[in-house]
């Protein structure tokens, strides 16, 4: 890859890192935990029905968590050995997720919990269903969003781009509420069968 279709050119990093801040203040994102690797988003499901593995199925209006890459704390992470290190990083967060949807009312506990992503290997490690997406005019701007923030805080730069072996494109991870908890949650904070419906 090496064309402006595939990221956005280095001289745009100022544009970038504007439109990045201002899209985590206009999502009012917030950190999973002090530190976080990962943060949220609270939002409704606005797409169609979503069934997902654990039988758990996502209807449209459904209180979702979308959630979000901090990419300076990837970067801080980037190292030889970087998915151990961003692995346990996003371990900590998910646990503390856990910890936040259990003390949260039942009636405000996200359905689940939902990242477009183009870091799948990590994401599919800590139990998100990967999924393809439709490849909308949208989406391929996502791409092209996501792919341009890659270059600018990947360590690698351009070079980031060529690694891998399946095309770079965002795909969906989905994780239950449910299986976050049985994934990350303490057994002794659990919500009762009761509370959880």
């Amino acid at each position: 890859m090496g064309s402006l279709l595939d990221a956005a050119p280095r001289f745009l990093d100022p544009v970038l890192g504007t439109v990045e801040r201002i899209d985590r203040w206009r999502r009012r994102l917030r950190p999973a935990r002090t530190d976080a690797l990962l943060w949220v988003e609270e939002r409704q499901h606005g797409g169609d029905p979503v069934r997902l593995a654990d039988g758990t199925t996502v209807r449209r209006g459904d209180r979702v968590c979308a959630i979000h890459f901090d990419n300076r704390r990837l970067r801080e992470l980037s190292a030889p050995a970087w998915q151990t290190a961003a692995h346990a990083a996003a371990r900590a967060d998910l646990q503390a997720l856990a910890h936040r949807h259990v003390t949260l009312p039942a009636g405000r506990r996200p359905v689940a919990y939902w990242g477009a992503t183009l870091l799948t290997s990590l994401t599919r490690r800590a139990g998100f269903e990967i999924r393809e997406r439709r490849r909308t005019p949208r989406v391929r701007l996502e791409d092209w969003y996501l792919r341009s923030l890659l270059v600018r805080w990947s360590p690698d730069g351009r070079a980031r781009l060529r690694r891998g072996s399946r095309a770079l494109v965002t795909r969906e991870g989905w994780l239950s509420g449910s299986e976050l908890l049985r994934r990350y949650g303490d057994d002794n904070a659990l919500p009762s069968a009761v509370e959880r419906a």
